[in-house]
């Protein structure tokens, strides 16, 4: 068997009856034997293709970029987008919903608004923590480590008024967590105005990031704050008791 069949069969065997798999069931399911398996398994980790939970492989975020599988691997999607409908209808923005993979922000949901505007990212790519509001409220409310891991790199600045500086990244990101939304003006692209929002699962675990995007001129940026606090406050209340 060709080296690209084995890979293909070890995606294969993942499906939505059997989204965990564990090296063993791989194996069985694709007939390969169990070292072959695990050196296929291996690779796709570091890729970014399969992840690991525990004893047990899941679809990975990078199958999402290539407009595969990840979009069920985000199980609270279904729940959350009749809010996130809510919110383009009530302020008009483009709302996205990003999740984080390891140190960036990637996009699994957008909505258009009735607003033009331009986008630094479409769904499916990826955000720079450092850089964007999105990223700010992950560096607030995501692990506790992350902050340090994004400060302890070179901070590329993506405009003029990216945060370059680890000691100013620090401050922003502290007033974020203060005030549980994040604010960002001309973050991304020029005109522009970013408000994220964490929303939470289970044991205040960050399950996502709501974001609007707006026109900078034409925004009520304290408006659409209050907005995505409420409508993040509500979605968070939803998962936590869908989980309970």
């Amino acid at each position: 068997m060709a080296v690209h069949t084995r890979i293909l069969s070890v995606l294969a065997a993942f499906s939505t009856e059997r989204p965990n798999l564990t090296l063993s069931e791989i194996s069985r399911l694709t007939g390969l034997p169990k070292g072959t398996a695990h050196r296929i398994v291996t690779q796709l980790v570091d890729w970014g293709a399969l992840e690991r939970d525990e004893r047990h492989y899941v679809i990975g975020l990078k199958m999402f970029e290539i407009g595969t599988l990840a979009p069920r691997a985000y199980r609270h999607r279904s729940r959350i987008l009749p809010f996130l409908e809510e919110a383009a209808a009530a302020t008009g923005a483009d709302v996205m919903l990003a999740v984080l993979d390891k140190d960036q922000a990637v996009l699994v949901e957008h909505l258009v608004g009735r607003r033009a505007v331009a986008l630094a990212a479409g769904l499916g790519e990826r955000l720079p923590l450092h850089a964007s509001g999105v990223g700010h409220v992950m560096l607030a409310f995501g692990p506790a480590e992350l902050l340090n891991l994004v400060c302890s790199r070179p901070l590329t600045p993506v405009t003029s008024r990216t945060i370059t500086d680890p000691a100013e990244l620090r401050a922003v990101v502290a007033r974020v967590r203060e005030a549980g939304v994040a604010v960002v003006p001309h973050s991304m692209v020029p005109g522009t105005v970013s408000v994220a929002a964490p929303i939470f699962a289970e044991r205040h675990a960050l399950a996502g990031v709501m974001l609007f995007v707006a026109p900078v001129a034409r925004t009520n940026t304290a408006l659409f704050a209050k907005t995505a606090l409420r409508i993040s406050h509500r979605i968070s209340a939803a998962l936590c008791a869908a989980e309970s």
